[in-house]
């Protein structure tokens, strides 16, 4: 009886890794040959399928650019940052989308989608998250929570975010940088944030900045 010869799985593995990155580069070489002609030839132009799609950025400001449809939304995003995003605040923002009032962020599957995914003249938009560290009692800061913003919100636009989470009459707000959980310190050093400041004005974009709040005077429900 001839002896089979056993592959090991990770020499398999391995090759099915290096497949997928070769199919991988050549639907990036594909893309970036097709995007040349649509560039270049307006006869190919008027036969690739595109869509326009809107971005707003970090101020408002809407920008509509069309996109063929087989460009990933992933390296748009990325080209859309580095034209359109100053500088420093490319390594803050986001893109997501606004449903309702509410700010929701692109998942994985839709970052890996072509534009054909989304319907013609579909908004984007930038955003930024800010971290919010709620106090209890007794000078404990114990409660972390993300915020999603715009550059341009005012703090009390922060304050009427937090208030969907805990009902209270009166928050006092303050920014620090630290890279951990905030102490009394922290909160006795920190800059007191007024309601008409915003996120641009107080520079809270910046790396390792947090707001910290203290409710001064909770509802109490009967």
């Amino acid at each position: 009886m001839a002896a089979t010869s056993v592959i090991p799985s990770s020499f398999v593995y391995e090759d099915l890794v290096s497949k997928v990155q070769i199919i991988q580069n050549q639907i990036f070489n594909i893309q970036d040959v097709l995007t040349d002609r649509w560039k270049n030839e307006k006869r190919k132009r008027d036969e690739l399928k595109s869509r326009s799609l809107v971005f707003i950025d970090p101020y408002g400001n809407r920008t509509i650019n069309k996109y063929m449809d087989h460009e990933f939304i992933h390296t748009i995003i990325q080209k859309y940052k580095k034209d359109y995003v100053p500088k420093y605040l490319q390594k803050w923002i986001k893109i997501g989308i606004m449903k309702g009032n509410r700010i929701l962020s692109l998942n994985n599957y839709e970052l890996k989608s072509t534009v054909s995914h989304f319907v013609n003249g579909y908004e984007f938009m930038t955003y930024g998250e800010v971290i919010v560290w709620i106090e209890k009692d007794d000078h404990v800061l114990f409660e972390k929570m993300v915020l999603r913003v715009m550059v341009t919100d005012s703090i009390e636009k922060v304050k009427e975010q937090l208030k969907k989470h805990r009902e209270f009459d009166n928050i006092e707000l303050k920014s620090c940088i630290t890279n951990a959980q905030p102490n009394e310190e922290n909160w006795n050093e920190g800059t007191i944030l007024k309601s008409e400041d915003t996120i641009m004005s107080r520079q809270l974009y910046e790396e390792n900045c947090i707001i910290m709040a203290k409710v001064t005077k909770e509802k109490v429900n009967h």
